[in-house]
């Protein structure tokens, strides 16, 4: 559910990000009540990126801003664009990377 560069060139390409850009605080605080809805949820109370994507991605089909960019974008009509979205959204909001543990061995050389 990571965001890939394909779908990220996808989604510029389309003008998503010129919509996240112009309403940045609302994606940041939909992606964070989501984040604090789901937390108590999980153990230890650390979601990660896809646990908080179940719950923001039907906030972002339900936010205005983006039910009006998808009412001009006509032909934007499969249904993956808002998970695409929402991947972004996410990605930008919380910026997940891949962490790499260093192997014991490369440490003590």
């Amino acid at each position: 559910m990571a965001l890939t560069e394909k779908v990220r060139l996808l989604l510029e390409a389309k003008g998503f990000a010129e919509l996240y850009t112009a309403h940045e605080r609302e994606w940041r605080d939909l992606s964070n009540d989501a984040r604090n809805l789901i937390k108590p949820q999980i153990q230890d109370g650390d979601p990660t990126v896809d646990d908080i994507k179940q719950v923001l991605l039907p906030l972002i089909e339900l936010q205005r801003h983006f039910r009006k960019f998808m009412e001009e974008h006509t032909r934007l009509t499969q249904r993956y664009w808002s998970s695409h979205f929402t991947d972004y959204a996410l990605h930008r909001v919380y910026k997940p990377t891949l962490a790499i543990e260093e192997d014991n061995d490369e440490q003590q050389t």
